[in-house]
């Protein structure tokens, strides 16, 4: 039940991360807000905010944080933390190809009723 856990965890973080968009808007609100209070003009792409705006990065910390809470810190639990935070890439990239797939199907659903 853990890798189950540690793998839903890893879906939820990529989706967060880089699917929704939520880092961009959060790095949006922090660039507005040191433009007004220092008079910086940063662009929201130039800022970095490791770990969260790193797929790898908050896969990794956030499922080391998990195993910690439930007392499983052991060797190979960690290894599996880092090999999902190693293919985090990968599961956004799969999560975008499931909704162009579902975009497309939606499409090709609509045209067929239409006609």
């Amino acid at each position: 039940m853990i890798i189950v856990n540690l793998l839903l965890i890893a879906v939820i973080v990529c989706f967060i991360v880089d699917c929704s968009g939520v880092v961009y808007e959060f790095k949006k609100f922090i660039s507005r807000i040191l433009t007004k209070k220092f008079k910086l003009a940063i662009n929201p792409d130039d800022l970095v905010i490791k770990p969260l705006d790193c797929s790898l990065c908050m896969t990794f910390w956030s499922g080391l944080i998990y195993l910690i809470i439930i007392q499983q810190f052991t060797l190979p639990y960690i290894a599996f933390v880092a090999f999902l935070s190693l293919i985090s890439s990968n599961m956004s990239g799969f999560l975008l190809l499931i909704k162009d797939y579902l975009a497309a199907f939606e499409i090709w659903l609509e045209k067929l009723i239409s006609k």
